[in-house]
């Protein structure tokens, strides 16, 4: 944001304004226009009830229509104050929540979503430390985005947000069948694109007992050719291809007491990065690495939850089981070439390679008990109980092909360098929340969660030949309180002012490196404390609806990654940071027919405590998080003589953002904004429905993150980028 005579300019350039000046213009034709057409409600159930979005204090946005979504990409384009950086199928998409993000964004291999923002799908807590999978998008009732700590209630990981994937449920009364396929083609690709799935919903025992099946394959074709590839040139490398199962059972014994159990399978294949290396290959869609860098991934969730209403409370219990298994190689030449500057080891073999090889396997399993109050009383109350354990492990090892032969030494398997990991997290937390209405118009919230951590970790590293191996391990226990508290005044039914003030909290653990070289074997949680005001509001006989927020954010002791004298990765608590701003959002029935939805935001993110030892100052920007962002999208519904029309066209803006915190980071980089347009158009007769789209209209191609060349050199470089144009046609049959 400019401060500065061209303030005013500025301004006229920036959407907010624009919105807010558009707002009389558009509110002129909505109140003249002839139609009973209105916003449509939205219920959040992240709050742990069934709750109404207009009375729910907090930022949160729902998406509820999947047309054109397919993935969480697509979702973050919409919802003002989060965003993601797009790295492709291959490596997990981190994700960021108005500004709390500390670690370099950078090529992630390896890496978790950020750890800052909670993701559950139903009640099943997804595992964000450790590589974890996109989860498929097809099959669900909704996805629900929570922005702002959500510590008391979600507990672990939520001091940036929430996201919740809320599943279609079986249907005990009627039967359905939903089929769809899906053909595209992608600029600078040779192959098709392919989407398919199949939905069942079908009754065994009428109003009692029902079963919902989903199966779905979806395969990307690659877009990114390589000629340097030590078994020869190839096309499209990034390809992949991703197979999906769910299958769930819902018992509905009596009116007051139901089952539902469910069935996720999921399994991903990706050919190589979605990374390009323009500055060495002279191609905007080439790369340059020696060896493919593929990955497999194997998803597998399970969960039965029980509910009994009683007149007094319902008790809900969950019995949560996650397990996800990971496989990837990558290309670590030039690393190795690097390492050997005055060629006294690596360099002397002329042929030298390298690729690491990682396996993964993470399972966590949970267990969640509440009880909640009924939503018609005064005095509104929910307390439960959580307890999880997560258990990892992880092999991580460099093979260097040749190099044992040349030398004349064992090197078994060619392998140079092998890392294992084994952890043991359990997690015991209790929480509780109470809502009392104060007035008939005015109500309050107070909220609490304890939380106890409990962390075993075993490390080792072995170098060969040898094996010279060196193991540590860390335990640690850690425990606190989280707290929370909310008003809100409603001045009608369906116009509310709130304020809130929340903690979210990551949890600590422990460092492996020996006492000698390290004296804080442990590090402690660091906690986030969100102030909010904001105001849900419906305009116009509920033909306009417009949603704002203002935040500021208190983030204490940062966790940050420092290297110790021996030259190992540890952690530590460090320094402070604050994010403020301004999220805004508007939907507006224009008529029976046209509907416009905008969103904006605008987060500046700074660290306020300086830490010189590890190059972090106060006024630098984290890194990650866009200063502004905006949507902006038009719908059309329709009916002519039976046919129902509908078409789409929308634009998102993301404002450009630094890959570090500043230039003394070696991955720093200043990336640029960019806009992706897309468009679709469909038309539905009876139970069938054709559709045509395009995405990425401008065939935009932007550069998300990637890795510097400070120890990759101009060859082992490389740059994330956005998906080209992709067209496509698609065909669904609903019974």
């Amino acid at each position: 944001m400019t401060y500065t005579s061209s303030l005013g300019r500025t301004y006229l350039r920036n959407p907010l304004f624009i919105t807010c000046t558009l707002l009389p213009m558009i509110s002129a034709p909505l109140a003249l226009a002839d139609t009973t057409a209105s916003v449509e409600e939205v219920v959040v159930t992240a709050s742990k009830r069934n709750q109404s979005l207009q009375d729910f204090s907090g930022s949160v946005s729902v998406v509820n229509d999947f047309s054109g979504i397919k993935n969480l990409g697509d979702i973050a384009a919409q919802v003002p104050g989060f965003s993601l950086v797009d790295v492709g199928p291959r490596n997990p998409a981190v994700l960021i929540m108005r500004g709390l993000r500390l670690d370099e964004i950078g090529s992630n291999d390896l890496g978790g979503d950020g750890s800052a923002i909670a993701s559950y799908v139903d009640n099943i807590p997804l595992q964000g430390y450790f590589v974890p999978p996109a989860f498929s998008l097809k099959d669900l009732q909704q996805v629900e985005v929570l922005r702002g700590p959500q510590g008391t209630l979600y507990g672990n990981a939520s001091i940036g947000g929430l996201i919740r994937y809320v599943t279609a449920k079986p249907d005990v009364k009627k039967y359905s069948v939903r089929v769809s396929g899906e053909l595209s083609q992608t600029d600078h690709s040779d192959d098709l694109n392919y989407d398919s799935d199949l939905v069942v919903n079908t009754p065994l025992i009428e109003d009692t007992l029902a079963l919902r099946l989903m199966l779905g394959k979806t395969e990307n074709a690659g877009f990114i050719d390589n000629p340097y590839l030590l078994s020869g040139a190839q096309d499209d490398i990034n390809d992949d291809e991703t197979k999906q199962a769910r299958i769930s059972l819902l018992w509905q014994a009596s009116d007051n007491f139901s089952l539902n159990s469910s069935y996720h399978y999921q399994k991903i294949n990706v050919g190589d990065r979605q990374a390009t290396n323009e500055s060495f290959t002279g191609d905007e869609y080439a790369a340059s690495s020696r060896y493919l860098q593929p990955m497999q991934g194997e998803l597998q969730l399970a969960s039965i939850d029980a509910n009994y209403e009683m007149p007094w409370a319902t008790l809900t219990a969950s019995l949560n089981h996650y397990d996800y298994a990971h496989h990837e190689r990558a290309d670590q030449t030039d690393l190795y070439i690097g390492l050997d500057p005055t060629v006294e080891y690596y360099n002397l073999y002329e042929n030298l390679s390298a690729y690491n090889a990682s396996d993964i396997d993470i399972v966590k399993d949970s267990a969640e008990l509440r009880l909640v109050s009924p939503d018609n009383q005064r005095l509104r109350w929910l307390v439960g109980a959580f307890y999880s354990r997560d258990d990892l492990d992880a092999y991580m090892g460099d093979y260097t092909p040749g190099l044992g032969e040349f030398f004349e030494m064992d090197l078994p398997g060619d392998l140079e360098y092998l890392a294992t990991q084994t952890e043991t997290l359990d997690e015991y937390s209790t929480y509780a929340e109470v809502t009392y209405d104060l007035t008939e118009k005015w109500e309050a919230t107070v909220g609490a969660r304890h939380f106890r951590y409990d962390d075993d970790l075993d490390v080792c590293i072995s170098y060969f030949p040898g094996p010279i191996e060196d193991c540590s391990n860390g335990d640690d226990v850690s425990k606190d309180t989280l707290g929370k508290f909310s008003t809100s005044y409603k001045f009608s039914d369906d116009k509310k002012i709130y304020f809130l003030a929340a903690e979210g909290y990551r949890r600590g653990g422990a460092n492996t490196a020996p006492a000698e070289v390290l004296n804080n074997r442990f590090y402690r949680p660091d906690v986030a404390t969100n102030y909010e005001l904001g105001f849900h509001s419906l305009w116009l006989a509920q033909r306009l609806e417009l949603n704002a927020a203002l935040f500021n954010i208190e983030w204490d002791d940062l966790q940050v990654q420092l290297e110790t004298v021996d030259g190992r990765t540890a952690w530590d608590n460090a320094g402070k940071a604050r994010t403020k701003g301004i999220e805004f959002d508007a939907s507006a029935q224009l008529s029976d027919a046209f509907a416009l939805h905008a969103g904006y935001a605008y987060t500046d993110a700074e660290i306020t405590e300086s830490v010189a030892e590890i190059g972090v100052y106060s006024g630098n920007q984290l890194p990650g998080s866009p200063r502004t962002q905006w949507s902006l999208s038009l719908d059309f519904n329709q009916e002519f003589n039976g046919t129902l029309w509908d078409a789409s066209i929308g634009v998102n803006r993301i404002g450009d953002v630094a890959t570090a915190l500043n230039p003394e980071f070696s991955n720093y980089q200043k990336l640029d904004s960019y806009s992706i347009a897309s468009a679709r158009v469909g038309v539905t007769r009876g139970n069938w429905r054709l559709g045509a789209f395009v995405n990425n209209i401008d065939n935009t191609r932007a550069i998300t993150s990637g890795r510097a060349d400070d120890f990759f050199g101009e060859q082992g470089q490389f740059e994330y980028i956005t998906r080209p144009r992709t067209i496509g046609l698609s065909v669904s049959y609903q019974y």
